[in-house]
C-alpha cells in the first residue's frame, strides 16, 4: 500500500461535479416513492412507522389515534433474513472452509455486520460493504446504510466507477436523528480507483482534510443488491408486493377498531322525549357518558320511547383480514400461518417441507445473489492483506451458507450416515453434511485426532525427536 499523501485541500472540478452528482441521486432515491424505491418510506413500513394509505373517509375526525399499522412488510424481509447466514469460504467450490478466511472475516466482525448488510439489502433494495486499512495496513471491513452512500456503475463492465459515503453529523449517530434527512457535514468520496478522499463541509463547501492514494485497482465498495434486474441493477425491496395488501389490511383492522368502540356499549335511542329529559333536579344538562350509561332510560315522561340498535357483526372484519393474510403469503411465497394468525396447522414434517418450498428456493436465490458480493469483498481484503499480492485461484472463491430449510437433527443425521455407510460421503465429511459451524467442525477433528492411536504415537515421536529447549541465559542486569 502506498503511503498516504497530504495533497491541497481542494476536490478537483471533475470531482467537485461527481460529489454534487452523487449527492443529489442520494437525495432523490431518499424521498422518492414506496412505489420508486424511496428509501425513507421504505424504512418506515419495515419499522411499522407509517400509517395506511387512505382517502380520508373511514375514520372520523377525532378518532386518528386508532389508525393501527401492521408489520407485514418486516415480515416479508425477516422470514428471509432469518434463514441467510454465511458459514465460511471456500477457495473453490470442490475445497473444504478456508481457515484463514474465516478467521478474517470474524476478526472484521462480520458476523454481526452480515446481518445488517442483509436486512438492508432485503428492505432498501441495497446495502454497501467497504474495505478499509487500519493504523497497521490490516483490511477492515464495514457494512453502510444506503440511506448515506450511493455509487455509480459501469455499464459495460458492471463494476463501481464511483461511490460516495456521507455523514449528517457524527454527535447523531445511533440516535433517532441521524435517521432523519439533513445536510451532510462529512463525506468519503471514492472518485476512482486507487483513490480515497476525507472530506467536511466548511463555510465555503467541502474541504479536502485527507487524500489516500493506493495500488488497488478497484473501488473498495462492494454493493449488496437484492433483485436487480437487467433493465435495473439498483435492486427492489422485498416489501414492495407486501405493501398494498398490508395497508389494505391495516384499513381493516382500523375500522374494527371504530366499529369495536362504536360497539362497545350498544347504541340505544329515545323517542318522544324533550330537553328537560337530559337535566339533573338543578336543570344542569346530564353528561353524555352519564345519559348512555343508563341515567336518563327511567324517563318521567309517559310520551317517550327508549330502544336498542342491533349490534353490529363484527365478525366480518376476521373474514377480511384473513383474505389478506391469504395473499401476502401467497404473494410472498411463505406458509399463510407467517401472515394470518390462528391458521390452520401442518399435519405432518412433509406438509410443513411442501409449504416451505418456495421459501426455501426463494432464500437460495437470495443466497446466491448476495454470495457474488460477500466474495469480491474478501478478494479485495486478501488484496489488502498480502500487500497486492494475494494467492492466485481467488476467482474460484465460494461463499459456504447455512442451509436455509428447517430438516431436524434427526433427519440430517440418519441421511449423513446412510451416505457414509453407502460410501458416498468419507466419515470426515460428516460434520459439515451435518451444516456444523466451521468451528466446531475443527473441534470435532481435533477430538477424532487425540482418539487415534496412530495420530497420538505420531505426536508422540514428533515430541521426541525436537532438540531440548536451551536453558535461559543471564546478562546480569537482572
Amino acid at each position: 500500500m502506498a503511503t498516504p499523501l497530504l495533497l491541497p485541500d481542494q476536490l478537483t472540478r471533475d470531482e467537485q461535479l461527481l460529489l454534487e452528482r452523487l449527492w443529489q441521486r442520494l437525495q432523490q432515491a431518499r424521498s422518492a416513492p414506496a412505489s420508486q424505491g424511496g428509501l425513507d418510506v421504505l424504512q418506515r413500513y419495515y419499522d411499522a412507522d407509517r400509517y395506511m394509505r387512505s382517502i380520508g373517509l373511514n375514520v372520523p375526525p377525532g378518532w386518528e389515534a386508532l389508525q393501527t399499522v401492521i408489520a407485514w412488510p418486516a415480515q416479508a424481509v425477516d422470514t428471509v433474513e432469518e434463514r441467510l447466514d454465511v458459514e465460511g469460504f471456500r477457495a473453490s467450490a470442490s475445497d473444504a472452509p478456508s481457515e484463514d478466511l474465516w478467521d478474517l472475516w470474524q476478526a472484521c466482525g462480520m458476523d454481526e455486520e452480515s446481518q445488517m448488510g442483509h436486512l438492508d439489502a432485503l428492505s432498501l433494495a441495497r446495502a454497501y460493504a467497504v474495505v478499509g486499512v487500519d493504523a497497521s495496513g490490516d483490511p477492515v471491513i464495514s457494512v453502510e446504510s444506503p440511506q448515506w452512500m450511493i455509487h455509480e456503475r459501469s455499464a459495460a463492465t458492471r463494476q463501481v466507477t464511483a461511490a460516495a459515503r456521507f455523514v449528517q453529523d457524527a454527535r447523531q449517530v445511533d440516535r433517532p436523528e441521524f435517521q432523519q434527512f439533513g445536510q451532510a457535514t462529512a463525506a468519503t468520496l471514492w472518485p476512482r480507483p486507487g483513490m480515497t478522499v476525507q472530506l467536511v463541509r466548511g463555510e465555503g463547501g467541502w474541504v479536502v482534510v485527507d487524500r489516500q492514494p493506493s495500488d488497488l485497482p478497484v473501488i473498495p465498495v462492494v454493493p449488496l443488491i437484492n433483485r436487480p434486474r437487467t433493465a435495473y441493477r439498483a435492486g427492489r425491496s422485498e416489501m414492495l408486493r407486501v405493501i398494498p395488501v398490508a395497508d389494505a389490511c391495516c384499513r381493516a383492522l382500523t375500522n374494527l377498531q371504530i366499529a369495536a368502540e362504536f360497539q362497545a356499549v350498544p347504541q340505544r335511542y329515545v323517542l318522544g322525549a324533550s330537553p328537560e329529559d337530559f337535566q339533573d333536579a338543578d336543570g344542569n344538562q346530564v353528561p353524555a357518558w352519564e345519559a348512555y350509561m343508563g341515567r336518563v332510560w327511567a324517563l318521567a315522561n309517559e310520551s317517550a320511547k327508549a330502544g336498542q340498535f342491533q349490534p353490529a357483526e363484527l365478525r366480518n372484519f376476521e373474514t377480511a383480514i384473513l383474505t389478506y393474510g391469504k395473499l401476502a403469503a401467497s404473494l410472498q411465497g411463505v406458509p399463510l400461518s407467517y401472515f394470518a394468525a390462528g391458521a390452520d396447522n401442518p399435519t405432518s414434517a412433509d406438509a410443513i417441507r411442501a409449504e416451505e418450498a418456495r421459501l426455501v428456493k426463494n432464500c437460495e436465490r437470495r443466497q446466491r445473489n448476495f454470495s457474488g458480493g460477500w466474495e469480491d469483498v474478501m478478494r479485495i481484503a486478501l488484496w489488502i492483506r498480502y500487500r497486492g499480492k494475494p494467492p492466485s485461484g481467488l476467482e474460484r472463491l465460494a461463499t459456504v451458507w447455512r442451509d436455509p430449510s428447517t430438516p431436524t437433527m434427526a433427519a440430517k443425521a440418519d441421511y449423513v450416515s446412510k451416505m457414509v455407510a453407502a460410501k458416498v460421503f468419507p466419515p470426515s465429511y460428516g460434520p459439515e453434511a451435518l451444516g456444523l459451524p466451521v468451528a466446531e467442525q475443527d473441534r470435532i477433528a481435533e477430538l477424532w485426532n487425540e482418539q487415534d492411536p496412530s495420530a497420538r504415537l505420531a505426536s508422540a515421536l514428533d515430541r521426541a525427536v525436537q532438540p531440548p529447549a536451551l536453558p535461559a541465559v543471564s546478562d546480569g542486569t537482572g
